[in-house]
């Protein structure tokens, strides 16, 4: 649960604090103390306060949101990964939308790297969503959702690269035909993107059976397939993960009769490294992609 110091709630209530303090000791305001005694609130604290007195300045919106959007920005100028990556969970699950998009383009206009902005705030909030998936505490619905928000703001990130302003080759982003999860490949295709490459997403479920035609028609230079770990991919799934195993023997094989190199990228390889199986090149970082294609 996130809390709101004393200081945040004065800000937001336009009172100073020995008049909050005066608040929460005749209980116009409910908090919760610490052992050490200090006063921490939260959203609903607040909330509660404004129910019970109808005439109080109703500006609790705007204030609360230019507190957060504040917060926000004092994270991104002392590099508070952690605290973004939180933020961005939180927002993105409350459905936030304008702070989804302050953390995320805040960073890039501060001149992160976009491969950064993913491993240190983005993936990191992934797998915090993920976790609150896996413990109970969210629904599929809800983590698709949630997801869903993220990759469309991560998706603005290509806006700044677009296609036709690129080093002369192109590369094609695909998810394998059960991996349902966008977000990891609209990554790599923005750091391609970024790193000078005209780039092709086919998103889910791609039919690799029409994968040679494409290579052919997009003279496509480089492959990048993505493969997740979460509990909605079901290509990492036990049932199939030995149809994924040969799906990836026919990639390599198309990749040798077109001499077009493949990466194979995301959390879910590490369900296929075995001795059947040949993944020659992979990331599980974007910043380690950046490296394979610079």
């Amino acid at each position: 649960m996130r809390f709101l110091t004393s200081n945040d709630v004065a800000e937001i209530l336009g009172v100073n604090i020995s008049t909050l303090k005066r608040w929460t000791d005749n209980g116009t305001i409910n908090c919760t103390k610490t052992a050490g005694g200090h006063r921490k609130f939260t959203m609903q604290h607040v909330r509660d306060y404004y129910k019970k007195n109808k005439n109080a300045d109703k500006s609790f919106g705007l204030a609360l949101e230019r507190l957060e959007h504040k917060r926000i920005y004092e994270s991104i100028n002392k590099n508070d990964f952690l605290e973004l990556a939180t933020r961005l969970a939180d927002a993105s699950i409350e459905s936030d939308d304008l702070s989804v998009s302050n953390i995320i383009d805040g960073a890039y206009m501060k001149g992160l790297p976009v491969e950064n902005i993913f491993d240190k705030i983005v993936d990191p909030a992934a797998n915090a969503i993920e976790n609150s998936l896996r413990q109970g505490y969210l629904s599929h619905l809800e983590t698709f959702i949630s997801r869903k928000l993220i990759t469309r703001h991560v998706e603005t990130l290509t806006q700044n690269k677009p296609n036709g302003s690129f080093n002369g080759k192109s590369a094609l982003c695909v998810n394998f035909e059960d991996n349902l999860p966008d977000l990891g490949v609209v990554m790599s295709e923005v750091v391609l993107r970024h790193s000078g490459y005209n780039v092709y997403n086919t998103g889910s479920h791609a039919d690799l059976g029409n994968l040679k035609t494409i290579l052919e028609k997009k003279s496509v230079d480089l492959v990048l397939f993505y493969l997740c770990d979460m509990q909605c991919c079901m290509a990492t799934i036990k049932t199939n993960i030995e149809k994924t195993k040969s799906q990836i023997n026919e990639i390599n094989n198309l990749s040798r009769d077109c001499k077009i190199p493949v990466i194979y990228g995301g959390n879910g390889i590490n369900f296929l490294l075995d001795d059947t199986t040949n993944l020659e090149t992979t990331f599980l970082k974007y910043s380690d992609l950046k490296k394979i294609i610079s």
